[in-house]
């Protein structure tokens, strides 16, 4: 048995040596030149999160109290994934998550997109309908983005051991033609800095703001104090002229004047007619009355995101300009304590 036991390690060592390399692994501007091809999908693992909270694995709870969450580091770094997609302009499709709010927020942040939730991306232990999940191909010219658990990574991506994706870190894979999943590259946590460095006219929000903001606008948590947040000015840009211009409509309560700002400054949808937007307006400025802005963030230079009092609170508005439509604004978002 000893001499047996001295052959099979044998064969075991002339196994590894003949075994030839696995495919490099990309990373940095390597991967983000593939990933921008499309034909990828991306698993994250959720962005750094508050340890000092034990959660309780065997019985999850929907309540984000119960739950472990993103620290201000982790906020931070899901912000800063979103700076390098944009800023390598990183096409999504299908964008998946676990149902846990670390997981949640980290592909929102990600991505500015509210991401569909199956526990697949969460049972524990994970098995094969999990796998087939992560094979799925994505549609032709985009990447799918996942944000899920270490253990998912572990036990259904080929070269991706315990420890090796560590939080706010990411395995790239692809699916093969015969339906296997093959690793392609990884994002580890000190590539979104190095990746995003150089964005012109980029800066990632504070980690003490952007946690301030995920706290009161998930129904917990004071406003966040203006001086954490940025100063009350909106930049020399065409998305700060639109912001302040979309700000004075809103605030004056006037729905003739905000019919003239929604008709010649924001992007023409086939599908959201003038009264459509018009309403929904009205029903924000009704609930929140006039917005006192106390802080500007400056995300890019087609983005800002405002930080203002309301009578309800607290309020945090994106406001995007259209790439498509010059001098218009694609978008305005509220968020806000209800």
């Amino acid at each position: 048995m000893h001499r047996l036991f001295h052959n099979v390690v044998f064969a075991a060592a002339i196994a590894w040596l003949v075994t030839p390399n696995p495919p490099e692994v990309l990373r940095g501007e390597a991967l983000m030149a593939e990933l921008k091809k499309g034909g990828y999908t991306v698993v994250l693992r959720h962005a750094r999160t508050d340890r000092s909270y034990q959660e309780d694995i065997a019985n999850i709870s929907p309540l984000r109290t119960k739950q472990r969450n993103l620290s201000d580091d982790g906020v931070k770094d899901a912000r800063l994934m979103g700076v390098v997609f944009k800023k390598y302009a990183i096409p999504f499709g299908e964008v998946l998550s676990s149902p846990m709010y670390r997981c949640t927020e980290t592909a929102e942040y990600a991505t500015d997109r509210t991401p569909a939730t199956t526990m697949l991306l969460r049972n524990f232990p994970t098995k094969d309908d999990t796998r087939q999940l992560l094979a799925v191909a994505p549609k032709a010219g985009t990447n799918r983005l996942i944000s899920t658990h270490h253990f998912i990574l572990e036990m259904h991506i080929p070269g991706i051991t315990p420890g090796a994706i560590d939080e706010s870190e990411a395995a790239v894979i692809r699916t093969t033609a015969d339906g296997k999943i093959e690793l392609v590259g990884k994002i580890l946590l000190a590539d979104w800095t190095e990746l995003a460095g150089g964005t012109a006219g980029t800066t990632a929000p504070t980690p003490s703001a952007m946690s301030k903001l995920a706290q009161f606008i998930h129904g917990g948590g004071a406003t966040p104090d203006p001086k954490d947040f940025g100063p009350a000015k909106y930049p020399a840009n065409q998305v700060g002229k639109l912001a302040e211009a979309y700000v004075t409509a809103f605030n004056s309560g006037n729905a003739k004047q905000m019919r003239m700002f929604i008709e010649s400054s924001l992007e023409v949808d086939a599908k959201r007619s003038t009264s459509d937007r018009l309403a929904s307006v009205e029903k924000i400025f009704a609930d929140v009355g006039e917005l006192h802005i106390v802080g500007i963030q400056v995300v890019s230079d087609r983005e800002l995101i405002l930080l203002a009092h309301t009578k309800k609170g607290g309020a945090m508005i994106t406001v995007k300009e259209s790439e498509q439509q010059k001098g218009r604004l694609a978008s305005v978002s509220f968020r806000y304590n209800q």
